[in-house]
């Protein structure tokens, strides 16, 4: 029967990790597609998806919605209907008669993006908190897997001939996923794997309450990490929009040698993921604040390679790509390691919409880095733009991070109370099904 269930869980993970890839193996492609169906267009009718993406923005404005439908209903269903509806989506894009509906249907690929806060909550509780890194390392994995993947296709999938055919696989992609999700995903009980639950069978049912979503804006663990991930993607779009600019106009590369040499960087980014992911499990047995050790590393290191980089003239050199390696690197210690402490200090009922605000930090910062790289290019060169647009928010992050040491173990022994408090309440012989412990 535990074999079982492991199995299970396995094969939902790998399910979700598909989900993650595909999806964003999507996202990868939406901007290229985006100019090649523009070209025929009016600028009458492209204005808005010139100045905002509009998968982006639709993302940002359905996000805390999503997190709460995830916290407050059964997960699998929702998934199912994200999975879903990014088919239809990439169906109406590849069907798209004009850019208008093209931008329509753009807009609720982005809608479905919002499934990955119920993808992340999903998944912590599978896992007991001492592994949660390790496998949001894994599901972090999708998204440089995806840009790897899309920058090798990009130069061989002509998509000015063949971008309706490829949205149509790409739907295939969803409605299979979808039917995965439907028939060999299973859902945990929220909370199952605390330390407090994981040895007890769950009677009760836990759903988001607006008396505790409060915590979700008051708790100082939350709003810092928050914050860690507004600042912390600043450098890593920087790199990925700047570094095309430094390498093509500064040192003249052509298109296929700037998308080569970005691989590195993403190599980097893969092999970092999970090697924070390992270490802040481990560090975390060790001590309450152990995950934040890699994401020091993670904010410290790359500044030092960025520099030495900066101070290389042949970026063909096989110097020069070993320093974007170890900044991808580096830089991919984080973010594994500030989810899984958004699972440490919330209560499971509350993980979606906790991931949810995250997210939305995150895509904030996918929308401000290219817009202060462009401000930035009137005043200052590419060179030392990138330079001030990396280290500027990555010494904010150290010095939220200082924060963070302070208040996390607190705000962790008070979820762990809590939850031991919940698991005294379900061994009960009373204990009422749908009890809420607000």
């Amino acid at each position: 029967m535990e074999n079982r269930k492991k199995r299970s869980r396995w094969l939902t993970v790998m399910i979700l990790f598909f989900f993650l890839l595909f999806n964003q193996f999507l996202g990868f492609f939406i901007e290229p597609i985006t100019m090649v169906v523009s070209a025929f267009s009016s600028i009458t009718e492209r204005w808005l998806d010139d100045i905002f993406p509009t998968d982006l923005i639709f993302m940002m404005l359905f996000l805390l919605v999503g997190g709460i439908l995830f916290d407050r209903s059964s997960r699998k269903p929702l998934l199912s209907f994200g999975s879903f509806l990014w088919g239809v989506s990439a169906w109406l894009m590849g069907i798209s008669p004009t850019f208008a509906t093209f931008t329509v249907s753009k807009a609720l690929y982005g809608i479905s993006r919002v499934s990955f806060s119920g993808i992340y909550a999903m998944a912590s509780d599978y896992f007991k908190p001492y592994n949660r890194s390790k496998i949001f390392s894994l599901l972090l994995l999708a998204h440089p897997l995806s840009i790897v993947l899309g920058t090798i296709l990009q130069d061989v999938s002509q998509l000015e001939q063949s971008w309706r055919l490829f949205l149509i696989l790409m739907g295939v992609a969803a409605f299979s996923i979808t039917l995965a999700i439907q028939t060999k995903a299973t859902e945990p009980e929220r909370g199952a794997m605390e330390p407090a639950l994981s040895t007890i069978p769950m009677k009760g049912t836990y759903r988001l309450t607006w008396e505790k979503s409060k915590n979700l804006l008051t708790k100082p663990s939350l709003i810092l990490i928050y914050l860690l991930i507004l600042f912390g993607i600043l450098p890593t779009v920087t790199l990925l929009e700047g570094s095309v600019i430094y390498r093509s106009d500064v040192h003249g590369l052509l298109k296929p040698e700037v998308y080569s040499s970005i691989l590195p960087g993403m190599l980097g980014v893969v092999l970092g993921y999970p090697i924070g992911g390992i270490f802040g499990d481990l560090a975390f047995k060790i001590k309450k604040t152990g995950r934040l050790l890699p994401c020091l590393a993670g904010f410290l290191v790359p500044s030092i390679f960025l520099i030495c980089a900066h101070g290389v003239t042949d970026v063909r050199s096989n110097l020069f790509l070993f320093y974007i390696l170890m900044i991808g690197l580096f830089m991919a210690l984080s973010l594994s390691n500030l989810m899984a402490s958004i699972m440490d200090v919330t209560l499971p009922e509350l993980r979606a919409s906790a991931t949810a605000i995250g997210l939305f930090f995150q895509t904030l910062s996918f929308l401000m880095a290219p817009t202060i790289l462009s401000i930035g290019l009137k005043n200052l060169p590419i060179g030392a733009l990138i330079l001030w647009m990396c280290i500027v928010p990555w010494t904010i992050c150290l010095g939220l991070l200082t924060g963070l040491f302070f208040f996390i173990q607190k705000d962790i022994e008070v979820l762990r109370s809590h939850m031991a408090y919940r698991g005294l309440m379900e061994t009960k012989p009373t204990r009422l099904e749908g009890w809420d412990d607000r």
